[in-house]
């Protein structure tokens, strides 16, 4: 009995899996390499492309989160190489990042990122709109209210849910990053 066909399904739901899971914090970290938005996402697409084709993957979350940051990483220095744009890139106002404390970093930014949105996505859908538009969107609070048709103080009140909502359902390592930066916009767009 032949197990091929069950084991490249099992690896291409475990692969569909990573993607949806993985997808837009490297496209995320990828971009701070190309600083093109279309050749990052090429460049992530690829990588789990080559997953696919080459039927492997390591076993467990922190290895395979290990190797698809190193695997982008290692692409995109390729693709940087292959443009021959690294002597240029280097000499330009924002250097690849070439450091492992600089990657470290760069890591850490997309996987903030990535719980930020997260964790957006599981509040309830007043408190997701309002806080989307006023601290990625960066509108005022009574811009917010004027376009939604709401009072102020119904954005103020939702705004403070939300970040109560969030204080409740992020690790406390991330409450205690994202949590002060939602709260710095907020003193910056008022």
């Amino acid at each position: 009995m032949d197990h091929k066909p069950q084991q490249n399904t099992s690896l291409l739901k475990s692969v569909e899996t990573l993607f949806k899971r993985y997808y837009p914090r490297l496209c995320d970290f990828a971009l701070r390499f190309m600083r093109d938005e279309d050749m990052a996402e090429d460049i992530v697409q690829d990588v789990f492309v080559r997953i696919c084709e080459h039927g492997q993957l390591p076993t467990t979350d922190q290895a395979i989160k290990s190797f698809l940051y190193t695997s982008v990483k290692n692409a995109c220095l390729n693709k940087l190489r292959h443009l021959e744009v690294i002597h240029n890139f280097t000499k330009a106002k924002h250097p690849v990042a070439t450091q492992q404390d600089s990657l470290l970093e760069l890591i850490i930014h997309s996987e903030v990122l990535a719980a930020l949105f997260e964790a957006l996505e599981a509040l309830p859908a007043g408190c997701s709109l309002i806080l989307r538009k006023g601290y990625l969107e960066g509108l005022k609070n009574h811009e917010i209210a004027a376009e939604l048709g709401i009072s102020i103080n119904t954005v103020k009140s939702q705004k403070q849910r939300a970040i109560g909502l969030l204080r409740e359902r992020l690790s406390p390592q991330m409450a205690s990053v994202i949590l002060p930066l939602l709260l710095l916009f907020e003193k910056i767009s008022c």
